[in-house]
């Protein structure tokens, strides 16, 4: 009997200790990855390597939540690897990883391979806009309608003057110059969330599915999104898709402004995915059925939370400890390092409901 209860009193002790990680911390981290002086902030007395893999999308933003972390957590050593969303599930899935990062929820028949959907934690840990870059010389601000980019990708419109462009852009000069189009190679989230977007706004144009593998009708693939980016800098007139920061620090690109539910051409901002994310459905498991199609004039529609993903007992007990502490520290002082990195910060109600899915 004592022993049952001094296990309970040390259950409820580690639970309080993850719920804390994001107050304990948040005094002393400051909004730009700052150092973290509070020895005793949860986390401190952590020691393990974890691996991860997976989503290009979150990589940005990851790489320094790992090194703001270590001062927090010295003793613990993040390693990530942005392969693309499907392969880092498949890492995950053979066991090479400690953790994946997917820019969609796992499908059954993944949750299945995993042990099934009880068995594996998935966490939103932050969110962005998937941006729509292009390379054109003497066009900036280029609007597009979803009908009008699912033609593009679709390969319908074929030229950068075609009727369709022209009736998004009108005063504007558009060139003779042909499309050029530039997509992922690899299995992607990122192109999941793409694709879903245009099946919902042109299901009749796009016919392709909504997937991070899909048919596509026309164009050139690239692996992750900084091979896209890379493309679309080489190829003039190429039109491409991935994370904000990647076109936004990449000279020359420009990203376009896409038209939204209520018929506003907005640019992916923060202040547009939050607007945009407010009107997501949460699920059962966590997860956010994401509309794509948000008739507020200030949300952008190509919008998306990332998630973190692992098993809730194929690690050992220091290892999930420790991924623990560093997701209640990512939902807490990591989300104060999303604007300045070209992400959104979640919604205060999701932060709280994947807080609590962490310490459950």
């Amino acid at each position: 009997m004592i022993r049952r209860s001094s296990l309970v009193a040390a259950l409820v002790l580690s639970l309080a200790l993850v719920a804390g990680a994001c107050s304990s911390s948040k005094s002393s981290t400051s909004t730009s990855g700052g150092s973290n002086t509070n020895t005793t902030a949860v986390g401190a007395s952590d020691s393990a390597t974890l691996s991860g893999a997976g989503s290009t999308f979150v990589n940005t933003i990851l790489q320094e939540w790992v090194k703001s972390y270590k001062s927090t957590a010295p003793h613990v050593t993040i390693n990530y690897q942005g392969v693309g969303s499907g392969a880092g599930i498949q890492q995950l899935t053979g066991k090479t990883v400690d953790f994946a990062g997917s820019d969609v929820a796992l499908k059954p028949d993944e949750a299945a391979k995993l042990g099934g959907a009880d068995a594996t934690l998935q966490i939103p840990w932050i969110a962005g806009g998937i941006a729509v870059e292009y390379n054109l010389s003497g066009v900036s601000n280029l609007k597009l309608s979803g009908g009008t980019l699912a033609g593009i990708f679709a390969g319908k419109i074929k030229k950068w003057n075609d009727a369709a462009i022209k009736a998004d852009n009108s005063g504007s000069s558009l060139p003779s110059t042909a499309i050029q189009i530039v997509h992922r190679s690899d299995g992607s989230g990122t192109t999941s969330v793409f694709t879903s977007y245009l099946t919902a706004v042109a299901p009749t144009t796009w016919t392709y599915g909504a997937s991070k593998d899909v048919p596509w009708p026309t164009g050139t693939g690239a692996k992750g999104s900084d091979g896209v980016t890379a493309a679309v800098k080489q190829t003039p007139g190429a039109i491409g898709y991935a994370e904000v920061s990647y076109p936004k620090n990449t000279p020359g690109l420009g990203i376009a402004l896409i038209k939204n539910g209520g018929g506003q051409y907005v640019g992916p901002t923060a202040d547009a995915v939050k607007a945009a994310l407010a009107t997501a459905t949460p699920n059962a498991d966590g997860t956010l059925k994401i509309n794509y199609t948000p008739t507020d004039a200030a949300a952008y529609p190509i919008s998306t939370t990332t998630y973190v993903l692992f098993s809730k007992t194929g690690l050992a007990a220091g290892k999930l400890t420790a991924l623990k502490h560093f997701v209640a520290w990512v939902l807490g002082d990591g989300q104060k390092m999303a604007p300045d990195l070209d992400y959104a910060a979640l919604p205060q109600t999701i932060i709280d409901k994947a807080l609590a899915a962490v310490t459950a």
